[in-house]
């Protein structure tokens, strides 16, 4: 299994498309739908939609999908991948908010988000799930 360096690698040369976004202002919760995809060494292509979602519980600022003053928030996201492995495989951060560069994960809705904080599973059947859960920066 190649280290998740590569995939990071890789998922810095993602670009995600913000499909939509969903405020009710005040502590409500902002919601913005995403998807993009990218080729990897390990999986083939991989396909992600995806929600990052801010709001009191996973506080934050989402101020779009390229923005450098979106800080904070959780993304939950499926997909698929072009090379499913033999076996299922699930990735995790170790958590807390100091890692190791290799151990971090970017966001596929906004390339300014890392996190120690995270789990991929991808399954034999091509399907992949996650999320991941960004420090409030502030």
């Amino acid at each position: 299994m190649k280290r998740f360096m590569v995939l990071a690698a890789v998922a810095a040369a993602a670009i995600a498309t913000n499909i939509g976004v969903a405020s009710a202002g005040g502590n409500a919760a902002t919601v913005s739908h995403y998807r993009t995809d990218y080729p990897c060494p390990c999986f083939g292509h991989i396909y992600v939609s995806g929600v990052h979602l801010t709001n009191k519980q996973f506080p934050g600022v989402d101020a779009g999908a390229t923005s450098a003053s979106t800080v904070g928030g959780r993304d939950n996201f499926t997909g698929t991948v072009a090379d499913p492995p033999d076996t299922q495989l699930v990735f995790t951060g170790p958590g807390g908010t100091n890692c190791d560069p290799e151990e971090m994960w970017e966001s596929d809705y906004n390339a300014n988000l890392f996190t120690c904080s995270w789990s991929w599973t991808v399954n034999t059947d091509g399907s992949t799930t996650g999320w991941a859960i960004y420090p409030n920066g502030g």
